[in-house]
């Protein structure tokens, strides 16, 4: 009997550490992953057309990759982490936009942005 409640109360804690593993703080340190789709779902990246309107150079290909760090982090009332993000090198993306959005809870889930 001892061993079941040992097993059962160790096996609670166990679970409880990962899910506060996908808490994000500011100043983490993320990787853009590069994925087999064209866009990215959760990562709010500006659309080609605005891009050349601020006189970027849009390669989409060239976020891939990259570490970012987290600058701000607000929770919608669906409880998913909204994240602003900025590159850690200092560089801007597309060599205009000096940070991107990103809902970290659903890019994290779907490797889009890796710890």
């Amino acid at each position: 009997m001892k061993k079941r409640l040992f097993f059962a109360v160790f096996s609670f804690f166990v679970f409880a550490v990962q899910a506060q593993d996908k808490e994000v703080k500011v100043g983490d340190v993320l990787t853009i992953n590069s994925i087999s789709e064209s866009t990215y779902n959760h990562i709010d990246l500006p659309r080609k057309n605005i891009i050349i309107k601020r006189g970027g150079v849009p390669n989409y290909k060239s976020v891939y990759n990259n570490e970012v760090v987290v600058t701000e982090i607000n929770t919608n009332a669906d409880g998913e982490q909204l994240a602003v993000l900025k590159r850690k090198d200092g560089r801007k993306f597309f060599t205009s936009f000096p940070t991107i959005k990103a809902n970290v809870t659903k890019a994290i889930d779907s490797e889009e942005l890796i710890f």
